[in-house]
């Protein structure tokens, strides 16, 4: 059984710690044996326990890789045969099966998987991105010992999948907690979008926010939020990169003309944390508003914020949570949250 405890590394290190485990695919081609254990990852961060496999009640639901609700010491948790959430079918839940007990953006939830193997401490330096949106539960990829690749699962992105199918609503992204935002329609997403065109003569510019998010999803959600409350959006992928360009930003362009930061924490290549301490430790930069915004909840996750720097921690796209801390941080003049 894997134990649970209290990051002990620094936070703006770019370290994070996941829960690596195995599901099973068969009929992999290429494959010696058709039965191929592939190997995944899931952030400490959003694991409150690991437990032996419980007694399961079945409840009645249209997403078969519910296997029903457990009891958590008075709490019902829905049950989530992982392997059947990735498509793997054949791999069977039996006693000896474990319970990865997730926390994220507020939503408790079982997945049962075969068992787990190890706690693994990783730099998100060494995360690459999924090289195409076909990989859309995944959201890093990193290369370990014996050619051996490891997969972090987007828990997230699972988990709003079957909601929406059980809700009958597909997968909608964030539409399932009241008073999340909702994207609408796609938009490119290259490492970085240039912003809107500036305001007509005569009247004030807007405001120009840098959102950096590695989930198309979210940050589509959050910058169709943004302008619609009158702000101008320039959009990263990831934090590598909207740090190495904003530095090099030259006097007049428009990244010289941001004025406040709203970053994810989960990202390849440059985690959140980091991103905010390079800007508190850069000259030019340090005094930049900034706001983390996560599905990682609890005091923890908003302590490691604060300790890096950033001026806000708000829930993954709660509208009410985002305006709140842009009325605190942008100027006076901006009425655009009203």
């Amino acid at each position: 059984m894997v134990s649970i405890g209290r990051p002990m590394f620094q936070v703006g290190s770019n370290i994070f710690e996941l829960i690596e485990f195995t599901a099973t695919k068969t009929g992999v081609p290429g494959a010696s044996d058709r039965k191929t254990p592939i190997l995944y990852g899931v952030n400490v961060a959003k694991v409150r326990e690991v437990i032996r496999l419980p007694t399961i009640v079945p409840c009645l639901t249209n997403a078969p890789e519910v296997l029903g609700v457990f009891n958590l010491r008075g709490l019902p948790i829905p049950a989530i045969h992982l392997a059947k959430a990735l498509g793997y079918d054949e791999e069977p839940v039996t006693p000896t099966s474990q319970v990865i007990v997730t926390e994220f953006s507020s939503r408790r939830a079982g997945f049962v998987v075969a068992g787990t193997r190890r706690i693994r401490r990783v730099s998100w330096d060494k995360v690459l991105p999924p090289s195409s949106d076909a990989f859309n539960t995944i959201t890093g990829m990193m290369l370990i010992e014996n050619q051996d690749f490891i997969f972090i699962l987007d828990f997230e992105r699972i988990l709003l999948d079957i909601e929406g199918r059980s809700t009958g609503q597909g997968a909608s992204g964030y539409s399932a907690n009241e008073g999340m935002i909702q994207p609408g329609s796609s938009h490119g997403g290259g490492a970085a979008a240039p912003a809107q065109q500036g305001a007509p003569a005569g009247k004030s510019a807007k405001p120009l926010i840098l959102v950096v998010d590695d989930s198309p999803t979210a940050r589509r959600a959050i910058c169709e939020m943004l302008r619609g409350m009158q702000l101008d959006i320039i959009e990263y992928t990831n934090g590598e990169s909207a740090w190495k360009d904003l530095v090099s930003a030259e006097e007049g362009s428009d990244l010289s003309k941001v004025q406040l930061i709203v970053s994810d924490v989960e990202m390849p290549k440059l985690d959140g944390y980091s991103l905010v301490k390079r800007i508190r430790n850069n000259e030019k930069l340090k005094k930049m508003p900034i706001i983390l915004h996560s599905s990682l909840t609890g005091d923890v996750n908003r302590d490691r914020a604060k300790q890096a720097g950033a001026d806000a921690y708000v829930g993954k796209l709660n509208r009410k949570e985002i305006v709140e801390a842009l009325k605190a941080a942008l100027p006076p003049t901006w009425t655009g949250a009203a």
